[in-house]
């Protein structure tokens, strides 16, 4: 099984289709993958604070990793296996980016207000993480994983906007036990991976989850078949991810997600897309990535009649 590390070939911070692999895997084949926080190391103690002047960029990758087989116009699949903490820690943290993200107007800046800047160490020890004296599951997740865009069409920067090719999703069914498939824009591929989440609620709503450097164990496939979203798969649901864009707003996202699942129920299930729409429209679901990104979802036992 390969093993790659951060520390042996550094960090990137974009989504590129031009950089040169940094590891070539073939279908059916595990890989070993670890990767940094999304402060990339900056916060590892009380005090600590995120520094933007040092390092400006957020959501730092690892890739691309090239997939034997893999051809623009077919679909990569990924298994997540296993995602373990490599300190036994993590931190979430209120900074200039969370005011932003709450409120993209700067009305704060304009009453020369603003958030604390406040940092919270969390550790991470028998499936739990502690925020103070409260204990939350541990539920291990990937932020920002996907392939390399096509540039002409999506921005490639791993820590903003997230599209087509997957990217700054923050869904937390990416998760072990889960596979997602992705569209293809370029031979091999071009996986990254990154931002590792000890545990996220919907809408990572201060901007931070319990972010967490990480031991991720992926196994890839690749498909023929052509998708227009990144689908998730459990055993219990299947679900599709679209997200907001120039000209798409957050209920566009949601209105696409749904249709792109009741397409994929009429492939999977022989379901008429007009049923499946009636149909999800009285248990499909909603999951809330970050503020840019949904994934519609339905159980299966609903399908199988």
């Amino acid at each position: 099984m390969k093993k790659i590390s951060f520390r042996d070939i550094g960090l990137k911070y974009t989504l590129s289709p031009y950089d040169k692999p940094v590891a070539y895997v073939n279908p059916g084949e595990s890989i070993v993958i670890e990767v940094e926080d999304a402060c990339s190391g900056q916060i590892r103690k009380a005090g600590d604070m995120r520094d933007r002047r040092k390092i400006p960029f957020g959501n730092p990758v690892v890739g691309p990793i090239y997939v034997e087989g893999a051809r623009k116009g077919g679909i990569l699949t990924v298994f997540i296996e296993d995602i373990k903490p490599t300190i036994g820690q993590g931190a979430t943290y209120l900074s200039e980016f969370s005011e932003k993200y709450l409120t993209e107007v700067p009305m704060l800046r304009f009453l020369k207000s603003g958030l604390p800047s406040k940092v919270k160490i969390c550790k991470i020890e028998n499936n739990t993480v502690y925020f103070d004296r409260i204990k939350l599951p541990y539920k291990p997740m990937i932020g920002t994983i996907g392939t390399a865009p096509h540039p002409e069409i999506e921005g490639i920067s791993s820590s903003l906007l997230p599209g087509k090719h997957g990217g700054n999703m923050d869904l937390p069914d990416v998760c072990p036990g889960n596979k997602i498939s992705f569209p293809i824009f370029h031979d091999g591929a071009l996986l990254y991976v990154g931002d590792v989440h000890a545990i996220q609620g919907d809408g990572e709503i201060s901007g931070t989850a319990v972010e967490m450097p990480a031991e991720i164990t992926l196994k890839v496939d690749v498909g023929n078949e052509r998708i227009n979203w990144p689908r998730i798969e459990s055993n219990r649901e299947m679900m599709c991810v679209a997200t907001t864009g120039p000209g798409r707003s957050f209920e566009d996202a949601i209105r696409l997600a749904f249709l792109e699942l009741v397409l994929w129920i009429e492939e999977r299930y022989g379901i008429d897309r007009f049923d499946g729409l009636m149909l999800c429209s009285q248990v499909g679901k909603i999951r809330v990535g970050n503020l840019w990104t949904v994934a519609a979802k339905i159980e299966k036992k609903h399908l199988t009649g």
